[in-house]
């Protein structure tokens, strides 16, 4: 059994995000995975069984990765209207700061491809967004709708207008950012 170098995974990790978000998962092989990541392709499978394994890992990494920045500085101490604007604008800034990883995920939220295992998994990942939602209901800040809904109405505005920013039919400024949040923040709150 080969050893596993840490390095050398984050680089096949790497090169398969952004391989695959820019030529699609279909016309990616693991032979230019292992070019573009500089190692041989017998090494990937010492780290992945095959390519839908590779995407199912992957998707898990960058959304524990995407999690982390935007849960970060959340705690249960802020008020709740504190909370949300943090993870939003956390969100903004991952997107931003990762436009790769943000379209690799975006590119495999709905796919088939990743298994249902996987995406119940990822979803663990945001459980305090989850406990936030949970509260802002009870403290009658949020509206009583559905988590689908709340998701919906938070994050597919900026979403759109993030892709729009990336592909240069509009610059996503500060007025535009703010009027966005606003619009957010009123469709999910009392």
């Amino acid at each position: 059994m080969r050893h596993k170098d840490d390095k050398k995974n984050q680089a096949i990790c790497d090169a398969a995000i952004e391989l695959i978000t820019a030529n699609g998962f279909a016309d990616t092989s693991m032979s230019k995975i292992a070019k573009t990541a500089n190692v041989s392709p017998a090494t990937i499978y010492v780290y992945f069984e095959n390519k839908e394994n590779l995407l199912n890992k992957i998707y898990l990494f960058v959304k524990q990765e995407m999690s982390s920045e935007i849960l970060k500085g959340v705690d249960q101490n802020l008020s709740v209207e504190k909370a949300f604007k943090m993870i939003w604008n956390n969100y903004y800034q991952y997107a931003i700061k990762n436009p790769v990883r943000f379209a690799f995920t975006e590119q495999f939220a709905n796919s088939p491809m990743v298994d249902r295992i996987c995406k119940n998994e990822s979803s663990t990942y945001f459980k305090p967004m989850l406990d936030l939602f949970n509260r802002g209901k009870e403290e009658k800040v949020f509206k009583d709708i559905s988590l689908e809904i709340f998701t919906a109405f938070t994050f597919a505005p900026l979403t759109g207008l993030i892709k729009e920013h990336f592909s240069g039919a509009l610059v996503l400024d500060e007025k535009m950012l703010e009027t966005t949040y606003k619009i957010a923040w009123d469709a999910v709150t009392n």
